[in-house]
């Protein structure tokens, strides 16, 4: 008899992004497992025209939608075997009250920490993610903390993306055999389109092309990479900056390329559909992560396997996907100085860069979809 799993989640596709097309091959992969699989999503609508009979959507913009997922949720959960769910907040704490209520087994996949990411966001804090762990606030953040520790310490196990999502898991307070780590793959990252690819490179003519891809929040440092680009102009020649995102620094963001006078060499392009974000990554001279916070990014694997150079920052797992000087450069978070100098020795040094990316393409053998199902369906069989 199969194994009945129900997956929790808060985005599938048509919504944008690796995480929710990574989910819908896993529902496929798992299926070819052995596993008797049905999900449910936040959507915007109830219905897609594609669904299968085993895929269940609340919409998320009708008036008292949490509710009603509860409601589906804790019915599919009669169901299942095993709740697996892909968000901490709120859908995690769905799974901890069901379980509560019914025993019902579940497991984690723990990415990031949200009670971090909404402090820091409103302004709470400034305090680095190590530090917030192990500090004592106010009761407002402490409630948002107590919430995601009472979701990761209550699930049946944890799968952590990286080993400092590891580290974090465990000073929240998570027990080491509760744990379990799988990197991410991106096997399934679009190959993108050559003739697009030509296209961006002839809209920026002779600029060396720059490129960072992120939610434009406080910790992600574009302003980092803007702040160098008047001297990198200097050093260079002429150079574009293309921010892909957007997010509730925008309006600030693009206020300071104008204080800094780069307002014509920054281009703020938005939110672009996952599927064409490839093609500016594989015409970019190089890719910047300045980020204070990663807990394994997907985005630093698709630059890697359009063969961009990369700076990242030394912050979260960057270290255990760019390797300093090997297949990229760290530097340190928000550090101009560090990343003026890092930009100039990439986009001088055709020899470096293609060092770079010869290694990036040997690292990705680490981040397999085989390996990211095979260890999946071993946690799951063993719950």
């Amino acid at each position: 008899m199969n194994k009945k799993i129900l997956i929790a989640t808060g985005i599938y596709p048509p919504d944008i992004g690796g995480p929710a097309t990574i989910l819908k091959s896993l529902i496929s992969s798992l299926e070819k497992k052995n596993f008797d699989i049905k999900l449910i999503t936040y959507s915007g609508s109830n219905k897609e025209s594609d669904d299968s009979n085993n895929i269940f959507r609340i919409n998320r913009n009708k008036f008292l939608n949490q509710i009603k997922y509860f409601l589906a949720m804790y019915k599919l959960a009669k169901w299942a075997d095993v709740v697996y769910v892909t968000d901490t907040y709120s859908v995690g704490y769905f799974a901890y009250l069901i379980k509560k209520l019914t025993g019902k087994r579940y497991l984690v996949r723990f990415v990031g920490d949200s009670a971090w990411e909404t402090a820091v966001g409103n302004n709470w804090t400034t305090d680095y993610i190590i530090d917030f762990q192990k500090k004592k606030y106010n009761s407002k953040i402490e409630r948002l903390k107590s919430r995601r520790q009472k979701i990761l310490l209550n699930a049946d196990k944890v799968i952590t993306v990286s080993n400092f999502i590891t580290s974090v898991a465990k000073l929240i307070g998570v027990k080491n055999e509760n744990i379990k780590l799988i990197y991410n793959s991106i096997d399934f990252v679009d190959e993108g389109s050559a003739v697009e690819v030509e296209k961006i490179r002839k809209e920026f003519g002779d600029a060396k092309i720059i490129s960072t891809a992120c939610r434009l929040t406080s910790w992600k440092g574009v302003d980092g990479i803007i702040k160098t680009i008047k001297n990198l102009k200097e050093k260079v020649g002429d150079v574009a900056f293309i921010v892909l995102g957007d997010g509730p620094e925008m309006n600030s963001l693009k206020q300071l390329a104008r204080d800094e006078g780069v307002d014509g060499q920054v281009r703020f392009l938005g939110r672009v559909d996952h599927n064409r974000i490839v093609n500016y990554f594989k015409a970019s001279d190089l890719f910047i992560l300045n980020t204070n916070y990663e807990g394994l990014s997907h985005t630093l694997l698709e630059v890697m396997k359009a063969k961009a150079p990369i700076i990242a920052t030394t912050s979260g797992g960057n270290p255990e996907v760019i390797e300093d000087n090997k297949n990229g450069l760290l530097v340190s978070y928000n550090n101009t100085d560090e990343l003026l100098l890092a930009s100039i020795k990439i986009l001088t040094d055709n020899e470096l860069t293609n060092k770079f990316v010869e290694n990036s393409s040997e690292k990705l053998k680490y981040f397999d979809w085989d390996n990211v199902i095979s260890e999946t369906s071993k946690v799951l069989s063993d719950l």
